[in-house]
Parts: C-alpha cells; structure tokens; sequence
C-alpha cells in the first residue's frame, strides 16, 4: 500500500501511521483494487476553492473524496480542529475519522444517496479499526 501524504503534520499522527491506519481501514472494509491513495491536509481556504470549484458550494467541508484509481482525499485540518473540539477528542483521532470517511467515498459509497449503507459501513468499520 502506497500512501502519500502532503500538507502541515498533524500532531500525534505521523505519516507512517496515516500509512498504516489507511491499510487497515482498508483491510476492514475488505476493499480490493486500490494499491495507492494521496491524502492531503490543507486549509479551510482551499478547501473552500476546491467546494466551490468541484461540488459548487462555496464553502468549507471537512473531507473532500476525488476517487479513481488512485484516490485522492483532501482534508481541511481547520475544519477538523473545529470538530475535534466539539467532539472533545483529539485532532488525530479526527483526522483518522475523515480519512475513512474519505476512503469509503473513495470505494463508491455516499451516504447521501445510498439509504445509510455508508454510515452502518462506517460504523462496522471503526469497530475493527479501534476507533469508538
């Protein structure tokens, strides 16, 4: 599994555990097919020109999907700070939370159509992963 990952750090989550929490999300889910996946941390600024220019809302979002063969998933580490206080846990643990989130979208699920398959998926899957 090939994961790269570009943006600011995020304290508490190396690269090398974004790599390996990919794998396993990915193991969980009993995805096959995707052997690389580009995860990027930027602002909520560009996540906004990226809302704007890909879903036409001109907004922020915390997790932005674009999946292929080598998926990309883009993450707004201020929106994720923001829910990580509201959600009193730390920005690691957010961060793990939109990255499956963002690598389920990837595997052709939506939660906005789909009738909660994504969401019960989700949930199985952070049960496996460890995360509550």
């Amino acid at each position: 599994m090939n994961v790269d990952v570009s943006g600011p750090a995020v304290p508490r989550l190396s690269r090398a555990a974004i790599s390996t929490f990919v794998a396993q999300v990915l193991r969980a889910a009993r995805a096959r097919g995707i052997a690389e996946v580009s995860i990027a941390f930027v602002s909520d600024a560009a996540m906004r020109r990226l809302n704007k220019q890909y879903r036409g809302k001109n907004k922020t979002t915390d997790v932005l999907t674009f999946p292929g063969d080598r998926p990309d998933i883009v993450i707004s580490l201020d929106q994720a700070r923001r829910q990580a206080i509201a959600e009193r846990h730390s920005l690691a643990t957010e961060v793990r939370y939109l990255i499956l989130h963002g690598l389920l979208h990837a595997l052709g699920y939506d939660h906005e159509t789909d009738d909660g398959e994504m969401n019960a998926l989700e949930l199985r899957v952070r049960g496996r992963v460890g995360l509550k």
